[in-house]
């Protein structure tokens, strides 16, 4: 039983909501394969650099109106807003010139890729599993691939086209591990709702049979009818 129960909270802690950024990673790797093909490789490559220099932007934006939002500056205070600033900066010269970045575009994504990756594989062992999921897995090989491919983007310096079209199907890998934890997380959680309701219908009808043998035989049922 206690087994069971710690299925349950396993489960529980795995969030299917995460879905959806692996829909998103799909659809990224689509775009990266199909744009390549389509002799669009470095602008993908440039394009994805600025949308990562916004979200630093972003960034430091949200850093600076909660530093003006706080009366009593502490000394903290002024080193996250120094912190944030510097990666705004950072975003500003991501869009201005992307180029540069994109000759470490490879470390850096390799990197994201390859813990993304290690957290596919730890969720679907020592979540997916433990919790008696079927087909745990699929989604660790898909992690190993997605990690290797991590591997292979970090320490090898290909040619902006071939590296665009290796990230695409790095994120298709990537996103197939996430999408099948999602599912087998679900398809667990509806497998154990279910005999939990078989295990208490049955605890249920034990004990309706229990209370009737024990009514049956009440001794003030016996010296009454004596």
């Amino acid at each position: 039983m206690a087994k069971t129960k710690n299925g349950k909270d396993k489960i529980g802690s795995y969030n299917v909501g995460r879905i959806v950024l692996d829909i998103v990673m799909l659809f990224l790797g689509l775009v990266f394969i199909i744009g390549t093909i389509a002799g669009k490789g470095d602008d993908i490559a440039a394009g994805f650099v600025r949308i990562i220099g916004g979200v630093l932007i972003a960034v430091g934006i949200f850093a600076l109106i909660n530093f003006l939002r706080i009366k009593e500056k502490t000394l903290f205070d002024w080193i996250v807003l120094i912190i944030g600033l510097s990666i705004a900066v950072v975003g500003i010269v991501f869009i201005v010139n992307p180029l540069p970045v994109i000759t470490v575009f490879n470390f850096i994504f390799g990197i994201i890729i390859a813990i993304y990756a290690i957290v596919i594989i730890v969720a679907a062992v020592g979540t997916l599993r433990l919790s008696g999921a079927k087909y745990w897995w699929f989604s660790v090989l898909f992690g190993v691939i997605a990690l290797g491919l991590g591997a292979v983007i970090i320490f090898y310096n290909f040619a902006t086209k071939t590296l665009t079209i290796v990230i695409g199907i790095t994120l298709v890998v990537g996103a197939i591990g996430g999408i099948a934890n999602a599912i087998l997380a679900s398809q667990a959680k509806k497998e154990f709702k279910a005999n939990s309701k078989i295990l208490e219908d049955a605890t249920f009808t034990v004990e309706s049979t229990k209370a009737a043998g024990s009514d049956n035989n009440d001794p003030e049922d016996e010296s009454t009818r004596a």
